[in-house]
Order: structure tokens, then sequence, then C-alpha cells
């Protein structure tokens, strides 16, 4: 979507979820998106709007060095993300043309339901050279009996994950998600939920962000230089803290502890339109409440 002149503009308030980084623009009613297949777009699942020459932009809070840049191919696109919480924020073109010299990520707007939208169709993977993934050179996780190594990797290489799975294709039939909660809903996973003995997550630590908020008992990774979110895992807890959980929270913690959520944009080889549907999970009216900045 581009804006004109002549469409009446509304004020769009966006955010990365820890709040470090806050704007407002000036965009007509968000009604579609653009969805881009290429390397990265795919990978952190980007929705796209360009504000346009009409479209006012205005940071509130932080600066453009709050975010981090990441540039690879022609370099002609920076990916501007938070280094603490790894939303992808906006893509900038600095040698663009007038009126498509940034680009916003929906997601990472406060009131806006990116379920609801229309998703039109970019292929971006058709441009230019043909991405090759980064090899994955980590240690594999434990086979079962039927099961398939899926491997993957942030963009550019730094962070890998692998999983032993049933085939993930139309036969699958564990469970999938999406869900529209504060942290989700702006980072775009799409989960698959193994047990942890069946994911390894591969990098130098230093390469490794983490990112936990609310009840501090899962830590959301990410590579720091592309910032491309790769899994879901458990945050150790001390003694003290796990025996003061309450009974809610006990189940949650042990769930997390089983299981290591693996975001399936990032394996090679799955086609997530061949797969069954994901269930949507509305966690946007979970407690605890997130609060916009």
């Amino acid at each position: 979507m581009v804006t004109t002149e002549t469409e009446p503009l509304r004020t769009y308030r966006g955010n990365c979820h820890c709040g470090a980084f806050v704007y407002e623009a000036e965009l007509p009613e968000i009604k579609s998106v653009f969805e881009c297949n290429c390397s990265i777009c795919h990978k952190k699942g980007y929705l796209w709007v360009f504000p346009g020459e009409a479209g006012d932009f205005r940071v509130v809070k932080g600066t453009d060095d709050v975010l981090t840049g990441y540039k690879f191919g022609p370099k002609k696109l920076v990916h501007k993300f938070c280094p603490r919480c790894a939303t992808p924020v906006m893509g900038q073109f600095p040698d663009g043309p007038p009126g498509k010299q940034r680009a916003l990520n929906v997601r990472a707007m406060q009131g806006v339901d990116t379920w609801d939208l229309e998703k039109t169709p970019f292929d971006g993977a058709a441009l230019g050279d043909k991405h090759v993934p980064p090899e994955y050179k980590g240690a594999l996780p434990v086979a079962f009996e039927g099961s398939k190594l899926y491997t993957g990797s942030c963009h550019c290489g730094a962070v890998g994950v692998a999983l032993t799975s049933k085939p993930l294709d139309e036969t699958f039939d564990e469970q999938t998600t999406e869900c529209n909660c504060s942290i989700c809903g702006r980072n775009g996973y799409y989960w698959v939920h193994p047990e942890s003995e069946r994911v390894v997550l591969s990098g130098d630590d230093a390469n490794i962000g983490h990112y936990s908020f609310a009840r501090n008992m899962v830590d959301k990774t990410f590579c720091r230089t592309c910032g491309v979110c790769l899994t879901s895992e458990h945050k150790p807890m001390s003694e003290e803290r796990t025996a003061a959980l309450s009974a809610l929270d006990r189940g949650i913690e042990k769930y997390v502890r089983e299981h290591h959520l693996v975001n399936m944009r990032v394996l090679q080889g799955v086609d997530l339109g061949g797969m069954k549907p994901p269930r949507r999970n509305n966690g946007a009216t979970e407690p605890p409440p997130y609060v916009n900045p």
C-alpha cells in the first residue's frame, strides 16, 4: 500500500516490543499489505506498507541509532530491528524513489489486526541473485522412529537450529501455532512445539540474543546480527522462584521446560502453505496484559 495525496490519513503508532523505539506515521486506513517471499522477509514474517510522500513519519521515543541495521546482497535496503527484543520495525531505502524510501512493518503497529488484512503477494525471491541458505554446522538433536531432520538458520548464518520431527508437510498432525500476543504478533512467529530434546540451537553465545518479559519463563532467541527470530526456550529459574509459582504458572513452567518451540519460518525445505493451517491463539487477551508505549 502506498499513500496518495487524496486519501484521508489517520495516525498509526508503532513500537518495538520493549518500547525502546516508538514512532507515529500518517497513513490511510490499512486494509492491505505486501507479503514478500524473499529470503529475509519470509524469515521475519514482514507485512509491508509504504508511507509514501504524503505519509508523515516521526520518532516519538528513541532515535534511529537505537535500532540495529542489517544489509545484504546489493545492500540497498537496510532492515532495522530492535537489538533488545528483535522486533523488525522497518526497512529503509536511502537511494529509493520518492515515496518509497521507507517501508513499515505493520506487525509492529498498535491496534492493527494483521490476521484480517488482505495480503498482496510480492515475488521478491525472483529478484537478483538466488539466496543460498547458510549451511547448518551444529550438533544434531535426538532422532526417533520415523523422524526427519530439519535444519535452518537466521539470515546471516550466525545462528542455526536443528529439529527432528514427523514430516512437516500436509500429513503433519502435531500442534502448530500462530499467536497474536504482543511479542508473537510483532515478530511473526509460526510455531511448532517439539519436546526439548528434539531441538538444538547452535551458535556462539555472543551471537544469540535472548529476550524475556512478563512471566520471564521463556527466552525468545534471535540473531544479534540480522535480527531473525528462531526459537522460544525455557529460561532457568531459581528453586525459590519455582516454589513460589501459582498452580497455573507451575503448569506453564512445566510445559515450557519440556518443549522448545521452533519458528518454522527459519527451517529449510518447509512449505508453510502446504501444511494444515495453524491453530490461531488469541494470546492478546491472555494475562498479564501488555501495555503499548
